[in-house]
């Protein structure tokens, strides 16, 4: 019989501290006529130890699963855009797919790569032609991007890119190693995390962020949902909603507080672009942000919830 109260022998998935470190890396692109661009990505991706797991956007599958895109892309280390000669398949949003995962990512201020092939300009551009160049602006303003013509220059770019000491990547993870190791019956104390620095907690409170925000514009009888971006700092956010975390609220109640506050920005800022535009109204916030949001202030010491999932409650950290 075995001695239940004796030191034994395990097999535990241990992190060996030899391995090398991998990332997530989210590909975006439109799958029509970029299949082969992709397969190259995929493989030098593969080689620096980077693991695609983006989905590309296509008209011919099944129904375009939102929830799974964002949740790819919020486990992503790092968000890769492959642009090709279509705008591609529209989202609900009126803007297109591959264009909305462009957004959610820089509203997640994921480390962003941007690779747009260079088009010569249409003589009768069409709507798909005007919106694709409407995207192209965004891009140049929000993230670094590469033009490129020919597959082999497209990939001489990523080469770059990726050796680039000033690349831009997220934490990454070692994959674990299955190691014999001699430990007691009784299960180990986990270690605690480690402590934030005052100047760390600090500059995590102050950051900013770009909310993923959506609005209804009416504008001569019709009825549009716009996607835009909020610059907005955590600390500030955090003030607001303090007189509600005093007396408990629920995530809906305390994001619905939060939409409240920033609806007389987005429907200014709204109005601006759409100047024929009557009424801007129905702003709303990206419900998996404003949840990363309460998980990271709850991280920081700010906030504590009571209760799981929907029906918790978040009360600040001192009441």
């Amino acid at each position: 019989m075995f001695d239940l109260l004796a030191p034994r022998h395990q097999v535990l998935r241990v992190n060996s501290g030899q391995g090398k470190k991998r990332y997530l890396v989210y590909l975006a692109s439109n799958f029509d006529g970029l299949d082969l661009e992709r397969y190259e990505m995929g493989r030098l991706l593969a080689k620096q130890g980077m693991l695609n797991i983006g989905i590309p956007c296509r008209e011919d599958a099944g129904p375009y699963d939102w929830d799974l895109v964002r949740s790819q892309i919020e486990i992503a280390d790092m968000f890769i855009l492959l642009l090709g000669g279509s705008y591609g398949p529209m989202s609900p949003t009126g803007i297109s797919h591959l264009h909305r995962e462009f957004v959610h990512a820089r509203s997640l201020n994921k480390p962003t790569l941007a690779f747009i092939k260079n088009i010569p300009p249409a003589t009768n551009p069409t709507e798909d032609t005007r919106r694709l160049a409407g995207f192209h602006r965004v891009i140049a303003q929000q993230s670094p991007y590469k033009l490129w013509h020919l597959r082999e220059e497209l990939m001489t770019h990523l080469r770059a890119s990726l050796a680039s000491p000033h690349l831009q990547i997220g934490d990454g993870w070692v994959p674990a190693q299955s190691v014999v190791m001699s430990v007691p019956a009784v299960a180990p104390v986990a270690a605690a995390a480690e402590e934030l620095s005052p100047s760390q907690r600090l500059a995590r409170s102050r950051q900013l962020v770009n909310l993923q925000v959506t609005a209804k514009v009416y504008q001569g009888g019709n009825l549009s949902l716009e996607e835009v971006l909020l610059p907005a700092r955590m600390d500030q956010m955090l003030i607001g909603l303090t007189p509600a975390f005093r007396n408990g609220v629920s995530e809906s109640r305390a994001r619905k507080r939060l939409e409240t506050a920033i609806a007389p920005s987005i429907q200014k800022q709204l109005l601006k672009l759409h100047p024929k535009a009557h009424a801007v109204d129905d702003v709303k916030i990206s419900r998996g942000q404003f949840h990363q949001m309460l998980k990271q202030w709850k991280e920081l010491g700010y906030v504590r919830s009571e209760g799981e999932g929907s029906r918790a409650i978040w009360r600040s950290a001192a009441s």
